[in-house]
């Protein structure tokens, strides 16, 4: 392809980024191509991990009665979308990068990458929604969740963040005249779900704050006890996973807030595709950071990948986790102890 016929083009092509309209291959610097080079590396490395780990997430939750709960069953849900990044936008963001390195320019391939990447991101925001609706509706309405909230219907739900996640964004098929509509649609569903995700999240924190005191200050069943520790757990697991992803794509984020911004203008090109290559390097991370989460948070998710990787049994698998991980499960339990202890005292 000749490349000085794509100068004016650059802004739809492979090795681009919005609202730039001269070639990469005049404005590729030393230290632009020392990040684009890191880019690679890093998709390549983690790329694997981001498969294998996913998967793992997903064939555990089917198969593990333990871990086949409502609120683990959300996470599978994400784990799809996380694993998609693996499988998709990772490899094509290489292959972006490496025509970028190589000074070529290719239209497709700008238009499927940056299809893609918008598409998974949108979903992971959305299953956030998911998420965060789940645990609202178990710590909240506890009575009404059993039968309100099933796994058919979770599936179903996430299902649905997918097609909110396809189908408003896809521009090219609109008609001209309404495509600033769908924009603004997109920007403000995707409001609503934040606030959404924002109410939930701290309504399900003064909910379990509320229920703490309850316990401390009444003699409660052992069984009333037990449900709040495992919908605790479940709901600090959810929070740690929605900081995650807030904080990996808020920096990507911001560098877009420059870039339509009249900042643009006062700050060098090479400057900003740095910034921007490098921030968006973390929202396609979080699908690395999401299944460690669970691992690290979710002693039972620990076992079952023991369990699955090592082709271990089940007591064999809890041995070699507690070696792992005993210190601090021992520290937790004297901590709880310690609990229990003083509130007999004070009863």
């Amino acid at each position: 392809m000749n490349y000085t016929s794509m100068n004016l083009n650059t802004s739809v092509s492979c090795g681009s980024v919005p609202y730039f309209s001269l070639s990469i291959d005049e404005r590729l610097s030393p230290e632009l191509r020392a990040v684009l080079i890191f880019r690679i590396t890093v998709n390549a490395v983690s790329c694997p991990f981001v498969i294998l780990l996913n998967i793992l997430v997903m064939v555990v939750v089917k198969t593990n009665r333990r871990l086949r709960t409502k609120s683990n069953v959300s996470l599978a849900c994400l784990a799809t979308t996380d694993l998609l990044v693996g499988l998709v936008v990772q490899p094509l963001q290489m292959v972006r990068h490496c025509f970028m390195l190589q000074g070529e320019t290719d239209i497709i391939c700008g238009w499927i990458t940056s299809a893609v990447t918008f598409r998974c991101v949108m979903a992971s925001l959305n299953h956030v929604t998911l998420l965060s609706t789940e645990r609202y509706i178990a710590i909240k309405h506890s009575f009404a969740y059993e039968n309100l909230v099933t796994e058919v219907r979770i599936i179903v739900a996430s299902g649905l963040m997918w097609v909110a996640a396809i189908i408003p964004p896809i521009e090219d098929f609109w008609p001209a005249n309404i495509r600033n509509v769908t924009k603004f649609a997109v920007i403000f569903v995707q409001l609503i779900f934040l606030a959404i995700v924002f109410y939930f999240n701290v309504s399900v924190y003064r909910e379990v704050r509320r229920s703490e005191r309850q316990i401390m200050a009444n003699q409660v069943s052992l069984e009333a006890k037990e449900k709040l520790h495992k919908n605790k757990k479940a709901f600090y697991c959810t929070v740690i996973v929605v900081l995650a992803i807030f904080l990996c794509y808020f920096p990507a984020n911001i560098i877009v807030v420059i870039l339509i911004s009249f900042m643009k203008d006062s700050i060098p090109i090479n400057v900003i595709h740095i910034m921007y290559n490098l921030a968006s390097l973390f929202p396609v991370l979080n699908s690395l950071f999401n299944p460690l989460i669970y691992a690290v948070r979710i002693k039972h998710f620990r076992v079952a990948f023991i369990q699955l990787l090592s082709k271990k049994t089940l007591t064999q698998a809890e041995q070699l986790e507690r070696k792992v991980f005993g210190p601090r499960q021992i520290q937790v339990i004297a901590t709880a102890d310690g609990i229990e202890q003083e509130e007999g005292l004070r009863h």
